[in-house]
């Protein structure tokens, strides 16, 4: 049986361009690469390169990229391309993934851990505080906050590469995401749809960053 050559419908370079198109605003600095896999010519790999991504989790990194690409250009485009999302001087052996099976089953008590430390409690306090007197923090997009407050109470790095890939699993990409996705109840969810009932605008806590 003949093996099948993955063909793109567009060259490198034009397709080069048109992710850097789609990523330019969020990203200004991105590289990108296309070219054949080094362990499978016929498989195209496409190499993004931000500095940004020094503070996510490759599983944040394609999370944030697979949003700024219109769902018809990638079906059409990249759908059997592999992507390698990296900042400044990593390469591909560095990045580490999670056990999604591991994940899920750690999750519950995951939960349970974050609740007893009162992280979700203070992060709430933080972005969305009780005492509307009391300037808020805004999201970066990012778990500058929550990461934190996890190492102030006594978390180590191996943990919270656990606890945030739960709560990614559960929708909890960056700081807001968190109290948005990932947790039952928070005062800014509540707001959020408090406003929304008021056909009001929300809130949009990175718009103060």
């Amino acid at each position: 049986m003949s093996k099948k050559t993955y063909m793109l419908k567009m060259n490198a370079t034009q397709l080069k361009s048109e992710l850097l198109r789609f990523t330019r605003n969020a990203y200004p600095d991105m590289e990108i690469e296309v070219q054949p896999s080094a362990d499978d010519p016929g498989q195209i790999s496409i190499y993004f390169v931000a500095q940004k991504f020094s503070v996510l989790y490759p599983a944040q990194r394609y999370h944030y990229l697979r949003h700024l690409i219109p769902s018809e250009f990638y079906d059409e485009h990249l759908c059997n391309t592999i992507w390698f999302e990296l900042a400044p001087g990593e390469k591909p052996e560095d990045l580490r993934y999670c056990d999604e099976e591991l994940i899920l089953e750690i999750s519950p008590d995951v939960m349970k851990a974050l609740l007893s430390s009162r992280v979700i409690e203070a992060l709430d306090d933080l972005m969305c505080p009780a005492n509307p007197s009391v300037p808020r923090s805004g999201c970066f997009g990012d778990y500058r906050h929550s990461r934190q407050m996890l190492l102030s109470r006594g978390f180590n790095e191996d943990e919270l590469f656990d606890v945030f890939h739960v709560l990614m699993a559960r929708g909890g990409f960056c700081d807001c995401e968190i109290l948005f996705n990932a947790v039952d109840s928070s005062r800014l969810k509540e707001e959020y749809w408090r406003a929304r009932g008021e056909n009001r605008e929300p809130y949009d806590p990175h718009r103060r960053v």
